[in-house]
Parts: structure tokens; C-alpha cells; sequence
């Protein structure tokens, strides 16, 4: 139950070559999600309603996507490698529209492509680490994940802020993501092997294993709260940034790097150390601390909302924040899913617990586009009352804290 790091345990290889493709994939990720609001919003033609339309109306095909990818990644036809490569494909390609859009349509295409991408990969991927480690292992290749998360979101956060000055149009620097994801694609291609195990039949993952999964009360009960996290990460990465720049006095390209600086860098930094510090915590007391410095982040927000020059270095602070409360909780949210996942049905809960992703990347863009097209009032009013928010997740962690201890009971977990 306890979050721990393997002390003399040797990572596998193929953990290695997921860590680099983590770090690829989230660098051209922080390309196109960081930059799309502020590129179509602050040199483009649209709103940034429409674009929170486009980005959330994509995340519906990540929806879909998750689902394939959990019955592609459990399939011995499949399995975890062409999933992959099929997800890296979606992604080039994603790039490439986002060079030569212009319009609403063409905005909500590009976002479509890469739902499907984001849907496969992190089913994938997230399994095919759970496939090559031992329960002592997999935090510290959790952590490993973690720690490359960061640094290609930083890298993405900081040289699309470099591309974003030097290409004009600044539509352009869309195409270095384009080309990380072409390195990411040829990086499975020949590094990683299959590693999905030829003796678990298909017949029972398809069938059974959803039941099984759709019919597991505290996966069911912490999809509510994840949704919240993930709702609060997609704010933080893709609308915070953009009511800085609108209402803050700060330029873009400083905020892209006090983002990079506070959020993704000291993310990166502090990755293991907070891990370390966490681990004689259950799963939920962590996941309930990181719940609680969501809000607090939130509710700076707000308050900062009273400044007219908000500052770069409270800016940077609530960065910061929002750091600690996200490496608190993305490990923590896999150790819990795998541990709750029986072996064979890991694509399965992992497809599943991932649905969470499309509906906070839904969720969070429309409501955070909508409020930053609102007057400064609305729009700093809208970060109270997603603090207030917070509460219900507190709420919902009790919950299935006393879900778990009832379920423990009555069988082992492991």
C-alpha cells in the first residue's frame, strides 16, 4: 500500500526505452498543447472559447481512443508494440495539420488526430512497464517516467518559446513537434520488443476483463476524483498560462518560462525526493495531500487576481505550487491503478482509469477558455470556484478510503 523506491533492483531495459519515449512523447506534446492557445488565440484569428471547443471536442476522440488502445494493447494480434507505433503515427501526423490550420475546423481536426494518439499511447505505454517489472521495481520505474515527463514538457514549454520568437509564421514551430514524434516513432520501431505475455488469451481480456474492471467499486469511485486531477493539470498547462498573459501584464514568452522554470523544471527536480518523502504514506493520504495543494494553488490565483501587475515572481510561486501537488500525484496514481489491476487485465484498467484524461482535457479547456474570454472579474472569480472544487475530491478520497478498508477485509490486495 505504501509508495516505495527499489533500493538494488535493476531497471529493465525495455523501462529505458519507455522512459525516452515518455520524454519525446510530452515534448511534443508541450508543443502543441502549451502553445495552441496562445499561437491560435494571440496570433491567430480564433477565440479562446473556440479553441477550448477544439482542444475539449479532440479529447472525445481520446475517449475513444483509450478504449481501442485497451483492447489493441491486451491483443496478441496487437499488443503493446503496434499500439505504440500506431499512436506515434496519429501524432506525426497531428503535427502536420497543426502547421497549416487557420481555421476552427481544421483546429478541432488536428486535436481529433492527436485524441487517438494520447488514447493509445498512455495505455500502451503504462502497460508495457507494469509487463517488465516486479511490484518492487515499478515505482522506481514509475519514478523514472515521472522524472521524464517533466524534462520533455520542459524542453517542449522552453524551445517553443525560442521557436515562437525566432518562426513566423508562428504556426511553424508546430513542425518541431512533428519531428519528435518522428524520432519517437522510429525509436519503437527498433528499440522496444513486445512484451506482452503469448498466455493470456484475448477472449477473456475482451470479454471479461472490462466487466471485471467496470464492476470494481474503487476503480469506479477513483475515476471521480482522478477526473478532478487531470481537469486541474489541463487548466494549469494550457488556460493558467493565457490568464497570465491576458491579465497579468506578463508577455508570453516570459510565462512560457516561468512555466517551464516552476511547473515542469521543479517538477523534474523534485520528482524523487517527494516520492522518497511520500512513501511510508497509503496511496489515498497521498493522493488527498496532493488534492489539498491543488486548492491552496487555485486559491492564489484568485487572491493574485486582486494585483493589477501580478508579478513574475508570485507567478512563479504558484507555479511552484501547482508542481508539488502534480509529482505528488501522477505516481501515485499509477502505483494505485497497478495495484489494483490483476495482471492480466492490465490494459483493460489501464484504458479505463486513462478515461479520465479525455474527460478532464474536455472538461477543463472549455471552462478555462470560457473564463479567460470573460472580463477580469468572472475570470478571477473562476479560479475560487475551482479551489471550492477541491473539496469534493477530499471528499470523494474519504469515501473510497472507507471502500478500500471494506474491500481489504474481505480479500488480500496484491
Amino acid at each position: 500500500m505504501n509508495i516505495s523506491l527499489p533500493a538494488n533492483n535493476q531497471i529493465p531495459s525495455q523501462v529505458w526505452v519507455q522512459t525516452i519515449g515518455r520524454g519525446l512523447y510530452q515534448l511534443g506534446s508541450a508543443v502543441l498543447l502549451f502553445y495552441m492557445p496562445i499561437v491560435f488565440v494571440n496570433y491567430g484569428n480564433l477565440s479562446a472559447t473556440e479553441v477550448g471547443l477544439a482542444v475539449g471536442g479532440g479529447s472525445v476522440a481520446g475517449f475513444l481512443g483509450n478504449l481501442l488502445g485497451g483492447v489493441l494493447t491486451d491483443s496478441p494480434k496487437f499488443g503493446r508494440k503496434r499500439t505504440l507505433l500506431a499512436s506515434s503515427t496519429f501524432a506525426v501526423i497531428t503535427c502536420a495539420i497543426a502547421v497549416f490550420t487557420s481555421t476552427f475546423t481544421l483546429l478541432l481536426v488536428t486535436n481529433i488526430v492527436f485524441g487517438f494518439s494520447t488514447g493509445l499511447y498512455w495505455t500502451a505505454a503504462d502497460s508495457s512497464v507494469m509487463d517488465v517489472t516486479t511490484p518492487e521495481q515499478r515505482q522506481g520505474a514509475f519514478s523514472l517516467l515521472g522524472v521524464a515527463d517533466n524534462v520533455g514538457f520542459a524542453a517542449g514549454t522552453f524551445g517553443g518559446g525560442v521557436l515562437l520568437k525566432l518562426l513566423h509564421p508562428e504556426k511553424l514551430l508546430f513542425a518541431a513537434g512533428g519531428i519528435t514524434f518522428l524520432i519517437l516513432l522510429l525509436l519503437f520501431a527498433v528499440a522496444m520488443k513486445e512484451t506482452r505475455s503469448e498466455s493470456q488469451g484475448e477472449t477473456h481480456n475482451i470479454q471479461k476483463g472490462w466487466k471485471t474492471a467496470l464492476t470494481d467499486a474503487r476503480l469506479m469511485i477513483y475515476l471521480l476524483v482522478n477526473t478532478l486531477f487531470i481537469t486541474y493539470i489541463a487548466l494549469v498547462g494550457g488556460n493558467l498560462p493565457l490568464y497570465f498573459v491576458n491579465f497579468g501584464g506578463t508577455s508570453d514568452a516570459t510565462v512560457a518560462n516561468l512555466f517551464t522554470i516552476g511547473y515542469v523544471g521543479l517538477g523534474a527536480l523534485l520528482q524523487v525526493p517527494v516520492v522518497k518523502a511520500i512513501s511510508k504514506l497509503s496511496y489515498l493520504t497521498s493522493l488527498s495531500i496532493s488534492m489539498a495543494i491543488w486548492g491552496v494553488g487555485f486559491a492564489l490565483v484568485w487572491v493574485l487576481g486582486y494585483f493589477a501587475d501580478m508579478g513574475e515572481a508570485y507567478e512563479l510561486g504558484i507555479f511552484a505550487v501547482f508542481a508539488i501537488a502534480s509529482i505528488i500525484y501522477k505516481p501515485t496514481s499509477s502505483a494505485w491503478i497497478s495495484e489494483l489491476a490483476p495482471a492480466s487485465l492490465r490494459g483493460v484498467y489501464t484504458a479505463i482509469a486513462y478515461q479520465c484524461w479525455t474527460i478532464g482535457y474536455v472538461v477543463g479547456p472549455i471552462v478555462g477558455g470560457w473564463a479567460v474570454d470573460q472580463s477580469r472579474t468572472v475570470a478571477q472569480n473562476a479560479w475560487l470556484a475551482i479551489a471550492l472544487s477541491t473539496l469534493s475530491g477530499l471528499l470523494i478520497l474519504q469515501i473510497l478510503n472507507k471502500q478500500n478498508t471494506a474491500t481489504s477485509k474481505q480479500e488480500p490486495i496484491g
